[in-house]
């Protein structure tokens, strides 16, 4: 097997490449795998950005396309055009709201449909996971049927395997949730939006705050009524059930686990959004002394690049028609697994060393210089630690905030004296406000975590990729297989994830922006798939927004 030789001249359509994954993965085979034929890029467009002005930004400013910019500066609109194709769609319609006449034309020179596409938040509103993550599947699947190899490949969740405990093997259960309950998806989906619609009658529409809050707690009871924890493992459960059963489609899943900073591709600590480390870190670096997590519990976290590197070896099995069922992406088969006891140890060592973001105030550097959390044994719906600071940040708060100089200062001080003590007290008491809202967020997702980081350790197995990638020649292995064998845990986590995610991620939890690359002008737009194939008086002139959707 050679990945080149399976990708030369190549078509696919890929969905979700303004997400996190996708970037990475699109730059990826640009960067190593020229040989790629075309890549459509199905994109959704906005009420005031268009699909192709959204991919040419990405290409402009991203970094995770900065190895691109680097390696062909004025000519990337070369490799864009010869490359890269835009197709404007909508996840949630069907057919993915691709122009029917567009399709016709399209999907015979499709030699796979890539669907990355898909919601993240754990606990989303249960009739957008399914519109989206179901859905969405099934409506990009039903365009991989009209290829004519019908071959789609699937990105899913190791974490689909629901509320279990040691080896997850890479297979899919048909007609079966993760406790053992005998299901249909259909139905299951039906009855959830019939019970979602009853609750939106009764609390007067369904946006009003306390019918989307129904339907969450509803979605979330039936996810773990089948052994899903929350409604993103449930949804994406859903949709590799309906998936599996399809028998007009040749069927790859590729599940990574929790996806993370960069390894070296497209540069060190590369990441985007604040996904699943980023609050955990924040909280080991020292602001909570006691961390809800099982300290022996395997952290199975795993470098995007490296996520892209299996992606391409599972498309590429699947191009030659003899790729596997299931390819989970983990690292908790590495010969040194890692833990959250590591993790929490690394983290605090990286900031003993004196690794304290620029961005905190000399005080706080100089208490997380001496301060280390540990592991607490219990689960976060039993720790009081951050109720408790929660609790004291909001009385601080409204402390600060009823402070009046003229009332609570001697009469000697200065009028100008008690203006700036009044300004610097309520500044404090909106500090207090923020700082407290931070933590009632950061224990909300620790409940969330619970499952994944406490009640469940997960030991995925990677029999698939790791023999895929022991077949591949010496210089495909080092540049496009697995390679996570020689991974040392030690460099990864202090020089590559703490750094990366406090410049790239965690800036969110504070309400601000993570960084981008100057824009470079790419000098043209990509090509349009329907400019191309349909008269310009044909062209759809839009599709609708999904919201959050790739």
């Amino acid at each position: 097997m050679t990945i080149r030789a399976s990708l030369e001249g190549r078509h696919l359509l890929v969905t979700g490449f303004t997400g996190f994954l996708g970037k990475v993965w699109v730059a990826f085979l640009l960067d190593r795998v020229p040989e790629i034929g075309k890549i459509t890029l199905l994109v959704r467009s906005r009420r005031e950005e268009s699909a192709v002005e959204r991919v040419r930004a990405i290409f402009e400013r991203s970094p995770a396309l900065r190895p691109l910019r680097e390696k062909h500066g004025a000519g990337l609109i070369d490799l864009v055009r010869d490359k890269i194709e835009v197709l404007a769609g909508d996840a949630r319609e069907p057919l993915m709201g691709i122009d029917p006449a567009v399709l016709s034309q399209l999907a015979p020179r499709l030699d796979a449909v890539v669907h990355c596409a898909g919601l993240t938040d754990f606990s989303p509103d249960p009739i957008q996971a399914i519109d989206i993550n179901v859905c969405g599947a099934l409506h990009a699947a039903d365009v991989a049927s009209r290829t004519p190899d019908k071959r789609f490949i699937h990105v899913s969740t190791c974490f689909v395997a629901g509320e279990t405990d040691g080896e997850v093997p890479e297979r899919v259960d048909a007609g079966v949730s993760p406790n053992g309950t005998r299901f249909d998806v259909d139905a299951e989906m039906l009855a959830v939006r019939s019970a979602c619609a009853t609750i939106n009658e009764r609390e007067g529409g369904p946006k009003r705050f306390a019918a989307r809050r129904g339907r969450v707690d509803l979605g979330t009871k039936r996810a773990q009524a089948l052994g899903w924890p929350n409604l993103y493992t449930y949804s994406k459960g859903l949709a590799e059930q309906a998936l599996v059963v399809r028998d007009d489609i040749q069927l790859t899943l590729i599940r990574p686990s929790i996806v993370e900073c960069a390894r070296s591709f497209p540069f060190p600590g590369w990441n985007e959004g604040l996904n699943t480390s980023g609050p955990i870190v924040w909280m080991c670096r020292g602001y909570a002394w006691k961390v809800p997590m099982r300290a022996d519990n395997t952290f199975d976290v795993i470098p995007v690049d490296t996520v892209a590197r299996g992606m391409t070896v599972a498309v590429a099995d699947a191009l030659a028609d003899r790729a596997e069922p299931v390819y989970q992406l983990a690292s908790g088969e590495v010969p040194e697994r890692f833990t959250f006891d590591r993790a929490l140890d690394l983290t605090a060592l990286k900031v003993r060393r004196g690794y304290v973001p620029t961005a905190v105030s000399p005080l706080e550097r100089a208490l997380l210089t001496h301060l280390d959390s540990t592991a607490l044994d219990q689960g976060a719906d039993r720790s009081v630690l951050l109720p408790a600071a929660a609790k004291a940040t909001r009385w601080l708060r409204d402390t600060f905030r009823r402070f009046d100089g003229e009332k609570h200062l001697p009469a000697s001080v200065a009028k100008e004296d008690r203006d700036r003590w009044h300004s610097k007290i309520q500044d404090a008491s909106m500090k207090m406000n923020k700082t407290s809202r931070l933590l009632e967020s950061i224990e909300a997702l620790w409940k969330s975590y619970q499952p994944f980081i406490h009640d469940h350790d997960y030991r995925f197995s990677t029999r698939v990729i790791r023999e895929r990638s022991a077949e591949l020649p010496e210089q495909e292995r080092v540049e496009l297989g697995w390679d996570l064998d020689d991974l040392c845990w030690r460099t990864y986590w202090m020089d590559i994830e703490v750094p990366g995610l406090d410049k790239w991620s965690l800036p969110l939890l504070a309400g601000k922006e993570a960084p981008e690359d100057d824009p470079v002008d790419l000098g043209g737009d990509p090509p349009s798939v329907a400019a191309a194939l349909l008269p310009a008086s044909s062209a759809p002139s839009h599709v609708h927004d999904i919201g959050g959707a790739e």
